[in-house]
C-alpha cells in the first residue's frame, strides 16, 4: 500500500465513522412568546439529538419554558447576564421538578440545552400562573433515530 492510498483510505474511514454516527447533528430552534402564546406551537426532533431552545420573549409579562417530564441525557440553560434562567419566579407550585425549565423577562432572551432520550409527544407550557390556562402550550415531537 503506498503512503497516498493509506492516506485516502484514512480519509475515506473518517468519512464513513462520521457518517454511521448513533447521534443525530446539534439542533438549534427558535421559540417566540408573546403574551399567552407560543411560536411555533409544535417543534419535532430526534431521540438522541442535542437540542437547544432559543426563546426570544417578545411579549410584556415574563415568560418561561417548561417540559415537565421527558426523559432527557442532560439540561442547560443559559439566559442573559442580568436575568436568571428561571426569570425570577421560582418553580415551587410545581409537583415535581420540570425535566426542562428556562425563563425570560419581557424583551430578553434564553436558552436551554437537552437530549431527548425516547421517542415520543411532551407537552411544553409556560408555568407563570394562568399562562398555560391562557393557552401558552405547545408540543415537542421526539421522533425515533
Amino acid at each position: 500500500m503506498t503512503v497516498r492510498t493509506f492516506k485516502l483510505s484514512i480519509v475515506v474511514g473518517a468519512v464513513l465513522l462520521s457518517a454511521c454516527s448513533s447521534n443525530p447533528a446539534a439542533l438549534e430552534l427558535s421559540l417566540k412568546a408573546t403574551d399567552f402564546r407560543f411560536e411555533p406551537a409544535s417543534m419535532e426532533v430526534m431521540a438522541g439529538q442535542q437540542v437547544t431552545v432559543r426563546m426570544d420573549n417578545q411579549g410584556t409579562l415574563e415568560h418561561d419554558f417548561v417540559i415537565q417530564e421527558i426523559p432527557v441525557e442532560k439540561t442547560a440553560a443559559e439566559s442573559e447576564p442580568e436575568v436568571g434562567a428561571t426569570a425570577g419566579h421560582t418553580m415551587d407550585d410545581m409537583e415535581i421538578e420540570p425535566a426542562v425549565h428556562m425563563g425570560a423577562m419581557a424583551g430578553l432572551s434564553s436558552s436551554v440545552t437537552f437530549v431527548p432520550t425516547k421517542p415520543g409527544t411532551y407537552e411544553y407550557f409556560c408555568a407563570v400562573p394562568g399562562h398555560k390556562e391562557a393557552g401558552m402550550v405547545g408540543t415537542l415531537i421526539v421522533q425515533e433515530r
